[in-house]
């Protein structure tokens, strides 16, 4: 068999699966299947191609289980990061919480201290050190599994971030930070989701609590503990949670300060002031 024609079966099949970009991670699985790039899949197609070790990466896609775990990477703000079932899939809609911390921290002196809230695969903290170079950057997580795939992710993409295993602000004293930011678990118990989604993704990084608002109500209480004077607390939020998670921190003393919408124009990250 042709990898063309490998690629029209591994497309059909992932289309009756409802897999909307089937061609693309047909694509990325034969890839990933003869150890080259999507680049070499392209123009390779002629080629005879051995399939029964993609057609195991299909068959485990028809099931349900995430790409990006199949693969073992996800790309974020233009660099790969490794991933697997410890750690939350970044996100494009996380891009938006960068955008955000890098305008708090492009607006303040060299030696800014930033703090990511529940880092998971690191991708946050990160992607921050290596943009902006002066920040002095700290990451933390409840999953030691987590932090050794943030770990990983570190040391290959040559980032220096301080990662540490916490529950929230426990393991950090009275350290304070100039910016906090987070994307926390923000689903409540009772909300549907993707299979893929629901039976592969870490529930510790997914599910808050019967709102899913609770891990917010933490945040609001505890916060101020570790907020520097004129700090900033970054969080993203769920598609439908904007509006109710600025009521929560507005009524518990907090100052709204912005509400950016992602590129889809939902309202995905808020920041607060003290």
């Amino acid at each position: 068999m042709t990898l063309r024609s490998w690629l029209a079966d591994a497309e059909h099949r992932l289309s009756l699966e409802g897999i909307d970009s089937a061609r693309l991670e047909a694509q990325l699985l034969a890839a990933a299947a003869a150890g080259h790039d999507r680049a070499w899949v392209l123009t390779h197609a002629e080629e005879e191609f051995s399939s029964e070790g993609a057609n195991a990466l299909i068959d485990r896609r028809s099931a349900g289980e995430p790409l990006a775990y199949i693969l073992g990477w996800r790309e974020f703000f233009g660099r790969n990061f490794e991933v697997g079932p410890s750690v939350l899939i970044p996100r494009h809609e996380t891009e938006t919480l960068i955008e955000c911390a890098i305008d708090e921290i492009s607006s303040r002196p060299p030696g800014c201290t930033v703090l990511d809230l529940g880092t998971g695969s690191g991708c946050v903290a990160i992607t921050l050190a290596l943009e902006c170079p002066d920040a002095l950057v700290t990451a933390v997580d409840i999953s030691p599994d987590a932090l050794t795939c943030a770990s990983s992710n570190a040391s290959r993409l040559g980032a220096k971030v301080r990662l540490l295993k916490s529950d929230c602000f426990d393991a950090l004293g009275d350290e304070r930070f100039d910016l906090i930011a987070t994307n926390p678990p923000y689903v409540g118990l009772t909300e549907v989701l993707p299979r893929e989604v629901a039976d592969h993704e870490p529930s510790i990084a997914l599910y808050s609590g019967p709102t899913g608002t609770e891990f917010y109500e933490r945040l609001a209480a505890q916060t101020p503990n570790h907020l520097g004077d004129g700090g900033r607390l970054l969080m993203e939020v769920g598609h439908r949670q904007a509006a109710a998670v600025r009521a929560l921190f507005v009524n518990a003393g907090w100052r709204h300060e912005r509400t950016k919408a992602d590129l889809a124009g939902i309202p995905r990250v808020v920041s607060v002031s003290r």
